[in-house]
């Protein structure tokens, strides 16, 4: 039987009741990762965030690092218009409607993440959506990509918010870090990796310096 896919409109509008509390963690970490390992503590880059519709981290990552560009990829037209809809005039932001797994966007980007992404992909498409990032990386870019990983805190909280029916990612594949590595292996330099426990639903994180390696890209 197909899984149920997550309703994206359904949480643009009432996001998922942990994420008020998860978003700050995950958007600390994140910062940290960068400024530990991009140039000039990450001041002044060029950032793509794959699957960013309804960011929650566009606003601290452009008061935090200046970006010259922030772009935005993904394929969720609603969640795009909400967003545009709060961009300030002049503001170096470009929304991009475009699916993760075909995407045309060329970008040389400093800084490539995504947040809660691949894990809604089956194993080959979730190759291909890890491929996207260091497409979209210029040469010795910075690739994060964070996903749920099935510790026994995020098994034990998942089994409970599905039980009393509030769980909406039902088409969300926790991956093991061992499963991740594995995709990222010849496309970069992994210089982190790690799980971010606080915030319950355990996120898994890779930190990668990209070194493109085209042969090693999946076929589209």
């Amino acid at each position: 039987m197909p899984t149920k896919p997550t309703d994206w409109c359904a949480y643009y509008d009432k996001p998922f009741w942990a994420a008020r509390y998860t978003r700050r963690i995950t958007t600390r970490v994140l910062l940290g990762a960068i400024r530990r390992h991009a140039p000039r503590g990450g001041q002044g880059m060029v950032v793509a965030e794959l699957g960013g519709a309804g960011s929650c981290f566009h606003r601290p990552f452009m008061a935090a690092l200046a970006p010259r560009e922030y772009h935005v990829l993904d394929n969720h037209r609603p969640g795009l218009d909400k967003m545009s809809h709060c961009l300030e005039p002049g503001a170096s932001t470009f929304l991009h409607e475009t699916d993760v797994l075909d995407c045309q966007v060329k970008l040389q980007a400093d800084l490539v993440f995504s947040a809660g992404l691949i894990e809604h992909f089956d194993a080959q498409g979730m190759a291909r959506a890890v491929a996207a990032h260091f497409r979209l990386a210029a040469p010795q870019g910075l690739v994060i990509i964070t996903f749920p990983t099935p510790t026994w805190l995020y098994r034990a909280a998942r089994r409970l918010a599905e039980a009393t029916g509030i769980w909406i990612f039902h088409d969300e594949r926790p991956l093991s870090m061992e499963e991740v590595i594995k995709r990222v292996a010849g496309l970069g330099e992994i210089l982190e990796q790690g799980i971010i426990w606080p915030i319950v639903y355990t996120q898994g994180m890779v930190i990668v310096k990209s070194g493109l390696a085209a042969a090693a890209f999946p076929p589209r």
